[in-house]
């Protein structure tokens, strides 16, 4: 019996992949990307899950943000035409959120 094909992305899922990519490939997190793009980060992620509608507004600010023409936010040979590598699924931690260094634990009972 032949294996059906996987049923093709939406358009949807095609601008959620993209918009990771080109994000996680410029060492941007969602926060930067949100602050930059004027847009909630909790935005942003529903965006990446494919979970959302976006306006065209809202497409415009984000390829700003990414220095990517809007229309290639919904190409799905994007990560091909860029160079992107589609390994990462995050970007890169610039700086310690904490101090690296800890205090000692107190000792129990003092």
């Amino acid at each position: 019996m032949p294996r059906a094909k996987p049923p093709p992305e939406t358009l949807r899922q095609v601008f959620a992949r993209n918009v990771r990519l080109v994000r996680t490939n410029a060492g941007m997190s969602q926060e930067a990307m949100a602050a930059e793009a004027q847009l909630d980060r909790t935005f942003i992620g529903s965006l990446e899950r494919g979970e959302r509608n976006i306006s065209i507004d809202n497409i415009e600010r984000l390829a700003r943000v990414v220095a990517v023409p809007p229309h290639e936010l919904l190409d799905p040979a994007l990560p091909k035409l860029r160079g992107l590598d589609e390994t990462l699924t995050r970007a890169p931690r610039k700086a310690r959120i904490y101090a690296a260094e800890r205090r000692p634990r107190a000792k129990p009972g003092a």
